[in-house]
């Protein structure tokens, strides 16, 4: 650790730094939450009976079933409407890790802690 003493205009100028440091901070952790709350995905499971909406929390926003499954077994339908749902999840927890790298950086103290918390709710990629 340095243990110059500071003169008064050096360490004005080193708390102008920080502050200035810490409002981009700022500024990019708020451009991330804006961002990522408009944040949806959509997806379909392999056979395309269903196709699903999700939005950033991975809360299901829709869902549309092809009329196929007016002749498909319910636990298939249930297995497609799984399957679809967990997809939607993947892909905007994908987006999310975008977002992240984009604003905050993906290295940084703040983006590493967003991503764990979205590791937590959607079971996404980190």
């Amino acid at each position: 650790m340095d243990r110059r003493v500071l003169s008064g205009d050096d360490a004005v100028a080193r708390l102008q730094e920080r502050q200035e440091a810490f409002q981009r901070t700022v500024a990019a952790t708020q451009e991330m939450a804006t961002r990522m709350r408009t944040l949806t995905a959509a997806a379909s499971d392999a056979n395309g009976l269903v196709t699903v909406t999700v939005d950033s929390s991975g809360v299901l926003l829709g869902a549309e079933f092809s009329a196929r499954i007016n002749r498909t077994a319910p636990e298939a339908v249930s297995r497609a409407l799984m399957e679809a749902l967990a997809q939607a999840k993947q892909r905007v927890a994908a987006q999310t890790q975008e977002v992240i790298a984009e604003t905050v950086g993906a290295d940084s103290e703040t983006g590493r802690a967003v991503a764990n918390d979205l590791q937590a709710r959607l079971g996404g990629q980190r």
